[in-house]
């Protein structure tokens, strides 16, 4: 397996989370951290001139009732509806510094890692007050939205939102996460063949819902690989995850009966917009997802109760049993 580099422009805007891109931050502005927000105080009111690069941190904004202080955003920022409606100056392949210069804001809340490193720093030498952002667990998603709520004004609320996501996700886990495994290939892209390591965000939606990947054991975050090592693999369940936004090719993995995955019908499409999308709603999707691995499991415990064998190797399939 070889680390994910020529298919990455074509999928990366729908990361609205830091693990995916190999950019480094530049030393000029390391100083700025992305767990420390400038606190509010009766002599500095909060900016009303926002702009904010990351489709996520829209999401969190409008989820705490600050959404009316952004003035300009990044392509993909698409939730809620009113959020389409907001002037784009950029996208994860560039910004349009000119236009961020004309518009005189008080403060950028960025994505380190899905922001060009050279436009961070450049802003940074234009003298703009910039706030860095960079989620990697699930659970930062409250952090941020706490952090959010301090840089805006909107404390209360952002407190209130982030407890409750707090609440959901520990619920999950609970639920989930002690489950006996089931075995999944995470299809990411198609051509290449690429998915998901250990250390890849969407590698924690199936943890919670207690899933193990089966390239648990990789070394990068988002390797290529063939065919052929899936059908060694052989998972139980195959995820395509896919997206409204950005429709992808999506591998015919029918042409594979030999897969148990393939052979018993176990493959699924969650939906990969708010999969693969730091927010609130990725919960939602994490919530669908583990319900999803539920039936899976369930399905192949009974196929071991009634032993079922395996056409192709006569065995009858283990199953997962709690």
């Amino acid at each position: 397996m070889k680390l994910l580099l020529p298919a990455l422009g074509r999928w990366f805007s729908l990361f609205a989370v830091g693990v995916c891109c190999l950019a480094q931050t530049p030393a000029a502005f390391s100083k700025q951290t992305a767990e420390q927000a400038a606190p509010q105080t009766a002599s500095t009111p909060p900016p009303t001139r926002l702009i904010v690069l990351a489709p996520n941190l829209v999401e969190l904004l409008f989820s705490i009732g600050a959404g009316e202080q952004i003035i300009a955003t990044s392509e993909h920022a698409d939730y809620p509806a009113a959020a389409s409606a907001i002037p784009r100056v950029g996208n994860y392949a560039g910004l349009q510094l000119e236009k961020i210069v004309a518009l005189k804001p008080d403060l950028i809340l960025l994505w380190r890692s899905g922001t060009p490193a050279a436009d961070i720093e450049r802003l940074t030498q234009l003298g703009f007050h910039l706030e860095l952002f960079e989620p990697t667990q699930l659970d930062d998603v409250a952090s941020d939205l706490e952090r959010l709520g301090r840089i805006s004004g909107h404390v209360d609320e952002a407190n209130q939102q982030a407890k409750q996501y707090r609440q959901t996700l520990a619920a999950l886990r609970q639920q989930y996460s002690s489950q006996s495994p089931v075995s999944v290939f995470y299809e990411l892209w198609d051509s290449p063949l690429s998915s998901i390591g250990t250390s890849a965000w969407p590698n924690q939606h199936l943890q919670v819902c207690g899933a193990q990947n089966v390239l648990a054991s990789s070394t990068v975050a988002y390797p290529q690989l063939s065919v052929e090592q899936v059908l060694v693999l052989d998972p139980q369940l195959i995820i395509q995850p896919v997206s409204a936004n950005e429709p992808r090719g999506l591998l015919n993995w029918q042409q594979y009966p030999q897969l148990q995955a393939v052979r018993n019908s176990q493959i699924i499409r969650p939906n990969s917009d708010l999969l693969h999308r730091a927010s609130i709603r990725a919960l939602t999707a994490t919530k669908d997802l583990c319900e999803q691995v539920a039936k899976t499991r369930h399905f192949y415990r009974q196929q071991a109760d009634s032993g079922e064998k395996n056409t192709y190797t006569g065995k009858t399939p283990s199953a997962p049993r709690n």
